[in-house]
Parts: C-alpha cells; sequence; structure tokens
C-alpha cells in the first residue's frame, strides 16, 4: 500500500509541474507581410493590339488600393481626359473615354508608386500597363538625367517631355503640356519607354504647381538644341536652369530708422537716385554710387514726413517714382554705439585693415584721432600703436596702423571720437581682437588641362558651394591648353575645385533663356576633396577630355 501511495504522489507532482511550466501568450497573426500585390491576370491582356475597350481589369493576389495618382500616374501620349481609376477588392478598373483614342497609337499608363496591398501598404513599383489602337507595339526607348546646371546635382521630380515636332513654336512649353512624359527620380533619372519612330521636341521643368506646363520665371527649365529623332534607343543628358529675370524693380523698402532708408532691387544693377520736392536746406546722399548692387542704401536729413525719389535704371533708363513715409525725428543727446569692426570671431582677416561701420551719416571732419587708443599684448608687454586712418566714405572709417601678423590688440574708443550728422556722438567702447598669421593658412595649387581655348572661371568651393576664391583666366589661339592656377592663404578646411566655362567672358556664370535658345554656361566641379593644412601646400592635376 505504501508503494501505492507513492506512486500516486509521483504522478501529481508531475502533473502539477506541467501545469506550472505552461504559459499563456498572446496570439503573434504570423510574420508581417513585406511583399507588395502581385498581378495575375490584365483584361485585357498586357500588350495588346487592335485595342477597343473602354474598361480596363487588372487583378491581383490581393486586396489593393491606388493613393497618391495625380502625382505618380503618366499617360503618355497625354489623353484629353484622364483614365477613370478606382480599386475594388483585389481589382483595378481603367475607365478610358474610346473615342479620344487615336488610331494606330501605343499607350503606356504608368502607376509609379500609386499601388500598394490594403493591410501593410506594400507598394507595387512601375506598374505598368500597354497597349496598342495599332497592329503593333512601338519599342523605341529613351533614358537619360536631368542635373542642376550651376552645380551639376541630381534634379529630382522633374517633369521631362516629349512633344509631337508637328508642333515648332518656340513657346510651346508655355502653351501645352508634352505628349509624352516621364518623371526623375532622386538621382535625376528618368526613362521613357514604348515610344514611335518619329522626331520629337524634349523640354524638361520643375512644374511647380502641377499642370503640365512651363510658367516661366517660377519654374527651372532645360531643354534640347535639335530635334530629337528617334531611330533607336537613346540616351540624353540636360541642365536644368532658372531664367534670369531681365526685369529690374524695387521689391522691398526699409526705414529702420531716421536719417537712413534701405531699397532692395530683385537684382543687381546699376541705378540713379535723386530726391526731388525737398527743402533747400535738407541734404541727401546715396551709398555706392555707379556701382552695381542689389541694395540701395539713402541717407537724409532735414527732411519730415516723406521723402520723393526718382529711381533710374541704367543703362536702360527706366525710371520708378517712389513716395516713402519717413519715421518721426526723436532728438537725444544720448551717445550712440552703432558701430561694429570688420572682425570675425574676434579675428581679423590676414592682411586686412582693421574698419569701423556705422549706420550713421557720419561727420567725417570731426574725427578726434586722439580718442583712438590701440595696444598690443606680446611677451607679457603692453605697446602703445599710434593710430592713423581716414574714412572710406561717408560711414567706413579705415584704421591705417600696420598691424603685425598673429597678434592679440585691443582698440579702445573714447566718446567724442566719431561725430554723426544728426548732432550726437559715440559712446566709448573697447574692442579685443587678434591678427590672423599667415602660418594659420594653406596653399592649393592646381595644374589645369583644358579641353578648349575660351574664358574660365576657376573657384575654390566649399562643399555647401560657397565661393573661397576664385581666378579668371583666357587662353589665346596660340597658347598651349595648359594653364597653372595658385590659391594662396586658404583658410583650413576641405574643398573642392569648380571650373566654369565663361562662354562670354563676363567673369560670371549666366544661365540660360529658351526663346532666345540660349544654353547656361557648363560648369564642371572636380569630384576629388582637397583637404588644405596649416602652413601646407597641396597640388591637385586636372584634365578636361569632353
Amino acid at each position: 500500500m505504501t508503494k501505492r501511495f507513492l506512486h500516486i504522489l509521483v504522478v501529481a507532482l508531475l502533473i502539477l509541474l506541467q501545469q506550472r511550466c505552461a504559459q499563456i501568450a498572446p496570439l503573434t497573426g504570423g510574420k508581417r507581410d513585406l511583399n507588395p500585390p502581385k498581378l495575375l491576370e490584365a483584361i485585357p491582356a498586357n500588350a495588346s493590339v487592335s485595342f477597343t475597350n473602354e474598361v480596363i481589369i487588372l487583378r491581383f493576389d490581393e486586396y489593393v488600393q491606388v493613393k497618391d495618382l495625380p502625382n505618380q500616374l503618366i499617360v503618355s501620349p497625354k489623353l484629353k481626359t484622364t483614365p477613370q481609376i478606382t480599386a475594388d477588392g483585389k481589382k483595378i478598373h481603367i475607365k478610358l473615354v474610346k473615342e479620344e483614342l487615336k488610331p494606330k497609337t501605343t499607350y503606356r499608363i504608368y502607376f509609379g508608386k500609386s499601388v500598394a496591398d490594403m493591410n501593410e501598404s506594400n507598394i507595387l513599383p512601375n506598374l505598368e500597363y500597354v497597349f496598342s489602337t495599332g497592329d503593333y507595339i512601338d519599342s523605341l526607348k529613351l533614358k537619360g538625367s536631368v542635373k542642376e546646371a550651376f552645380n551639376n546635382k541630381p534634379a529630382d521630380k522633374i517633369l521631362v517631355g516629349l512633344y509631337d515636332n508637328d508642333n515648332t513654336t518656340d513657346s510651346l512649353p508655355y502653351l501645352q503640356s508634352p505628349d509624352y512624359t516621364a518623371k526623375t527620380n532622386e538621382f535625376g533619372e528618368f526613362h521613357f519607354s514604348n515610344l514611335p519612330y518619329r522626331a520629337f521636341r524634349m523640354v524638361a521643368f520643375s512644374d511647380a504647381n502641377k499642370n503640365s506646363v512651363y510658367d516661366g520665371l517660377n519654374e527651372k527649365i532645360s531643354y534640347l538644341d535639335s530635334e530629337l529623332h528617334l531611330s533607336c534607343d537613346s540616351t540624353i543628358h540636360l541642365k536644368l536652369f532658372q531664367e534670369e529675370n531681365t526685369k529690374k524693380f524695387i521689391k522691398q523698402q526699409v526705414t529702420p530708422y531716421y536719417g537712413f532708408l534701405q531699397l532692395f532691387l530683385n537684382k543687381k544693377t546699376k541705378v540713379a537716385v535723386q530726391p526731388f520736392n525737398i527743402p533747400d536746406s535738407a541734404r541727401w546722399l546715396e551709398s555706392a554710387v555707379n556701382k552695381e548692387k542689389d541694395t540701395i542704401g539713402v541717407y537724409y536729413s532735414g527732411i519730415i514726413d516723406t521723402l520723393n525719389l526718382l529711381v533710374r535704371y541704367l543703362p536702360e533708363n527706366k525710371t520708378d517714382t517712389l513716395k516713402i513715409n519717413l519715421p518721426k525725428y526723436k532728438f537725444s543727446n544720448k551717445k550712440f554705439k552703432t558701430y561694429t569692426l570688420n572682425t570675425f570671431g574676434a579675428k581679423l582677416g590676414l592682411n586686412q585693415k582693421l574698419k569701423l561701420s556705422f549706420i550713421n551719416w557720419m561727420d567725417t571732419a570731426r574725427t578726434n584721432l586722439k580718442q583712438l587708443k590701440l595696444k598690443s599684448k606680446d611677451d607679457s608687454l603692453i605697446a602703445k600703436e599710434a593710430v592713423s586712418g581716414h574714412w572710406l566714405g561717408t560711414t567706413d572709417f579705415q584704421i591705417d596702423t600696420k598691424l603685425k601678423e598673429g597678434k592679440n590688440y585691443t582698440l579702445k574708443i573714447d566718446s567724442n571720437a566719431f561725430y554723426a550728422l544728426i548732432p550726437n556722438s559715440n559712446d566709448s567702447g573697447s574692442f579685443a581682437f587678434k591678427t590672423a598669421s599667415k602660418l594659420e593658412f594653406g596653399k592649393v595649387g592646381v595644374k589645369l588641362r583644358l579641353n578648349k581655348k575660351q574664358s574660365y572661371i576657376i573657384q575654390l568651393i566649399t562643399a555647401q558651394e560657397q565661393v573661397i576664391k576664385e581666378q579668371f583666366i583666357s587662353f589665346s589661339l596660340s597658347a598651349s591648353n595648359a594653364v597653372s592656377v595658385d590659391f594662396t592663404d586658404v583658410a583650413p578646411g576641405e574643398y573642392f575645385v569648380k571650373i566654369i566655362y565663361d562662354d562670354n567672358k563676363n567673369n560670371k556664370w549666366d544661365s540660360g533663356n529658351l526663346l532666345m535658345k540660349q544654353q547656361p554656361e557648363s560648369v564642371i566641379i572636380n569630384s576629388k576633396q582637397l583637404k588644405v593644412l596649416s602652413d601646407w601646400e597641396i597640388e591637385e592635376e586636372i584634365t578636361i577630355k569632353e
């Protein structure tokens, strides 16, 4: 009996142990579906010829949805009425207006990334349906790329269009959408398929408002110079540019305080500014006279309420008339501190003269240099430097005292050193700065072998496309195609060499113009990054063969 009891006890313990080891876990539902829907059947079949249907049905292996069709769907050649596309369970219905289909024409319906499954939204990329109303399918392919003309970066989401060459007017991209379209991807690449053997005109533009026509200065554009005669598969590369606005106008005017106003132009140009209907006792001054600029500074005194100006654009001889409401003049004998030094991060650039800039119209005849004290600190000894200087204009004062490289200085400006025309003088101030040393900079030597004898702009730029240094070179017909360019006093950092083909010899990069059939000037950016170190010289050889 004892053995029987022990046997029952062991069995009971085993059952209890099994129950304690069992755990309740939620159902996982299996692995997540990562596969896009699969097209099982098309009715009529894909690549059908002698097509006459009004409805196309695409059947998939799972429930599907369509989304973002306005940005994804491309129908080539274009139809007057966009096909009506709806998802219904595992099917997609495409409804056409049959009367709009041209005879003997191959059509391509490209879905882009608009088709996805219903549950996980897995996208079926690049789905397309092709049919022909004739007895064969056109098969030519065209691919290529679109890059920004100014920096050669890939241009994404650009509409690339082909127009039937029966339409030859230069203004065509402004007036109607292309017959065949494609869009560039993030690499600037595009491709067409199922094109006919035909001549086309090719244009690409940014289509910011998605109306499929070029809207001029609001969008960027690129075009092929000549007709595109398709007789075989082809590759085309385009350069995208923003057309330059030829109109010149004042886009903004600012009066930050009494005695000064700024006029902001839409582009750099030469202007002549003249006030009218002002008191005989009034005074006024335009800054940077006869220089090309996009900002006009005007100083004035003895004028209240309004200032009337004539702004004449040179050499167009066009004139704008402005009536500017002025802020009220509030007399104050408080001394001003509205002046700055041309230091950056408390450091004066190499071989630069120290300069003070004022926001007021200054009385240059009342400068008191005895109120300026310049001290240098060298080996714990303080040395005073005699201060000399002169006015560069009515707002900028340059200190001519020769400063040594790599030294620490302090400029102390006592009260009444400078006077503004509006009667008050400066408050005291003290500025500590250090002069740069030549040993802090490097040198870049570039040996160039170029493919054309013409004018070039050679630039040293950062990865953010900031121009650090530039030189202009030109080849005569008898000269060699090789030249050496030295960039000295380059701050430590990482740079690239940019080469601009200065076709019109105006020392700047010029954009293109569609109606004038002018392409943008070519740009090459050397892919090798140049690392500049302090007190170090590097050399780079660049050969341009294309």
